[in-house]
């Protein structure tokens, strides 16, 4: 349970403890979440009456005392004592469950669990590491071993160390650990070097196609039609709300959220893209998920239900698997390589041995496509960036140049441009109704 589930509108809260009615015993009582049990605690307060919503003033009472008890400062742990399984914990319950990444960091985290799992049984470990553990940099070695291994890339490594970083430094910063060790970067040579990769228009037909033809993987058909009309960052898109679309124009940075160095766009909504966002509500990138064919029998139930999405990148890959399955000569699936350069294998569970593979590219691929081929055909590179994000533009004038008529038009005309010679490989980017019932 997270503090964010915890603070509902109205409730009465100190801290980490709150008030909660108790209805069948007309008590109220003061509850709490034990990180070390992992469960909800409470106690009664022998107070009653009142209402949900109004709790007497007894009842704070007794909430502000038994805050005033428990909440008492408390001296930060040595290193020796403190467990990164607790410093994870606490980083994710109170901090990271608020950022629009939290699913990234919260990934990392399961990954060195993972690896603490493997450690422990290779006898390397105990049964619990301690920050004091972490100094000297030889697990931290050991992990960045254990991900190369599974073929992971330089740069999200260096995303799983990052992650045990912020939540020692969290823990610091908040006077729960005296000391925290410095966590080592992954080797420049394991790096990833400039983002040279794009897709051919072939390519990325191929890739419209395979995701239009399952409807749970029609959000990644939109996303794809999205990137590469306006250039738009990757979690831009994916946070995207309709009111966030209006009088012609996407503003990717909504409203209340300061501009960051990874600056977010204002872009109009180019003529092949806008049929597919009228009439939008609430979050635009939704996933589609089939329910159990049992349902299907009553009218009243649709095939699929849908929900806000947040993440990409595996529904992105499946359908760049799938594309050069049925078109192996797009290159759109390739071998996934040990660090000896040789195809990984996967033992299935009658012992045969099977070749693994990975899509090529990723979401934000499709930016790299796009920037490419602006630049190819001659589009100012003032408006290149500033759809990108990238633009320099300084002063008050900044904030009305997305109203002058002339705003980005080289730079639409050559996104139209680019879905007119798609034309000619699919019209899957083109308005088509959804697929009948139990067809593909």
């Amino acid at each position: 349970m997270s503090k964010a589930a915890n603070r509902l509108p109205g409730r009465r809260q100190l801290g980490d403890f709150w008030l909660w009615y108790r209805q069948d015993r007309d008590e109220w009582c003061i509850c709490w979440y034990d990180r070390s049990a992992r469960s909800r605690r409470r106690i009664g307060t022998g107070v009653g009456g009142g209402s949900p919503d109004a709790p007497p003033i007894e009842a704070e009472k007794a909430l502000a005392a038994h805050f005033e008890r428990h909440n008492r400062p408390v001296a930060p742990a040595p290193a020796a004592q403190a467990l990164v399984s607790t410093v994870f914990a606490q980083w994710l319950e109170e901090h990271v469950h608020k950022l629009a990444r939290a699913s990234i960091y919260a990934s990392s985290v399961a990954h060195w669990e993972r690896f603490f799992a493997a450690e422990r049984g290779a006898g390397r470990i105990g049964s619990a590491v301690s920050v004091e553990d972490l100094f000297g940099g030889d697990i931290v070695d050991r992990m960045i071993t254990f991900r190369l291994g599974e073929g992971v890339k330089g740069e999200t490594i260096r995303g799983d160390l990052a992650a045990l970083s912020s939540a020692l430094n969290y823990a610091r910063k908040r006077n729960r650990l005296r000391e925290v060790p410095c966590i080592p970067d992954v080797d420049a040579a394991l790096r990833s070097g400039p983002k040279e990769l794009e897709y051919s228009m072939e390519q990325v037909a191929g890739l419209l196609e395979a995701a239009w033809r399952l409807q749970e993987r029609h959000h990644v058909h939109l996303f794809t039609l999205i990137s590469l009309s306006t250039h738009g960052r990757t979690e831009a898109i994916l946070e995207l709300e309709a009111p966030q679309v209006r009088d012609g124009i996407i503003y990717f940075n909504p409203p209340g959220r300061m501009q960051t160095k990874k600056r977010r766009s204002t872009v109009p909504v180019a003529p092949s893209l806008r049929p597919w966002l009228a009439g939008a509500s609430g979050k635009i990138i939704r996933y589609q998920t089939p329910l159990a064919k049992s349902f299907w029998a009553d009218p009243a139930v649709p095939e699929y239900y849908e929900r806000p999405c947040y993440g990409i990148r595996k529904a992105f890959d499946a359908c760049l698997m799938e594309a050069g399955i049925r078109n192996p000569h797009l290159g759109l699936r390739v071998p996934l390589l040990d660090r000896q350069g040789r195809q990984r294998e996967q033992v299935d569970n009658n012992g045969g041995r099977e070749l693994m593979w990975r899509g090529l590219g990723s979401p934000n691929t499709l930016r790299h496509t796009l920037h490419t081929y602006l630049q190819t055909v001659g589009v100012p590179q003032a408006q290149i960036d500033a759809a990108a994000g990238h633009s320099s533009e300084r002063g008050s004038g900044r904030n009305y140049t997305h109203l002058r008529p002339e705003y980005l038009k080289d730079f639409i005309a050559a996104v139209e441009t680019y879905w007119r010679e798609m034309d000619g490989l699919t019209t899957v980017h083109r308005v088509r109704p959804v697929p009948e019932k139990g067809k593909t």
